[in-house]
């Protein structure tokens, strides 16, 4: 029996641990650090229609909380993707998602579209909040925005289609309704921090961008917090996504409602960090004689949660 098998909708994983997107690339060769079975899915870094060069550099920098990046959404363009990355992915032994990137809804649908075709793709990961492009905030904040951009993808594939959320909101409730109400198949809760990290013998930003990023384990707490107001507002599973780093770090998202964790940062500095998060998971697992299904969404909150307006679901 698989202790860490997953259902994500129709998508049936061999773990709950995903790669966080940007931290693998669009390499399947990245599974080489990781032994058979430790991965769920490959989630791969954001593709636009049109190639994009990027934000300055320096574009990443450490700090004590983790990583800050201002990528910029770098990446090649559709048309080299479909050419030089899709062929590689009927082969790859887990399933793919691939991470759609736009500046407006034309340019979503014409991604979905393109990935809803491709036979190596099991999934579409919708990028409406990198904070470290022009733009790049106004799908992630307003929740109208939001809604017909989702409903928009939602006709251009049949295949499970999952939106990826903003930290940089004052509430994340409203957003993650408007992605359930117009169809998506579940939500990745979040992208990175909006920060600012500076230089003070130089009197500069430390990226060349000026604002980045923040993920690592310093984002953890906030994020923990949004995966259980999305998990307590919808109906829709939840796959979270920040600063997770050992089994503990995964098993309280799952506690929190995650279905699903994906692991990025944590990467950088250990390439098979996956691999060893879920042999960390099936010990902690057996030892307890949990199931993660049996954990998830079963926090007990020392007082009844407000959802004004919202419908909760119970654990």
């Amino acid at each position: 029996m698989n202790v860490l098998q997953t259902q994500i909708g129709l998508l049936n994983l061999e773990s709950p641990l995903l790669t966080g997107s940007g931290t693998f690339g669009h390499d399947p060769a990245a599974l080489a650090f990781l032994k058979g079975g430790d991965l769920g899915a490959l989630v791969l870094k954001t593709v636009t229609p049109d190639p994009r060069e990027g934000n300055p550099n320096p574009r990443m920098c450490e700090w004590t909380g983790g990583v800050m990046n201002s990528i910029g959404l770098e990446n090649k363009g559709l048309s080299y993707w479909r050419d030089h990355v899709a062929p590689k992915l009927a082969a790859t032994p887990v399933p793919v998602v691939a991470n759609a990137g736009g500046h407006d809804l034309d340019e979503y649908g014409v991604m979905t579209a393109a990935f809803d075709a491709m036979e190596g793709v099991a999934a579409i990961e919708l990028n409406l909040s990198c904070p470290n492009v022009k733009g790049g905030t106004h799908f992630s904040t307003d929740p109208e925005a939001l809604q017909s951009v989702v409903r928009l993808c939602r006709e251009q594939t049949t295949k499970p289609m999952w939106v990826k959320l903003s930290p940089n909101v004052a509430s994340i409730t409203p957003l993650a309704q408007a992605a359930e109400a117009a169809g998506a198949d579940g939500l990745v809760v979040c992208n990175t921090v909006l920060g600012l990290l500076v230089d003070w013998k130089t009197r500069k930003p430390r990226l060349g961008n000026g604002y980045g990023g923040m993920s690592g384990p310093a984002v953890r707490p906030v994020a923990m917090r949004m995966v259980w107001e999305c998990f307590r507002a919808t109906q829709l599973p939840i796959i979270a996504s920040g600063g997770a780093s050992s089994a503990d770090d995964v098993l309280d998202f799952v506690v929190a409602g995650a279905t699903a964790v994906q692991v990025g940062t944590a990467s950088f500095r250990r390439p098979d960090a996956i691999s060893r998060i879920a042999e960390e998971l099936r010990t902690v697992l057996a030892e307890n004689d949990f199931t993660l299904d049996s954990l998830r969404g079963s926090l007990k909150w020392p007082s009844p949660v407000s959802c004004s307006g919202a419908a909760s679901r119970t654990s």
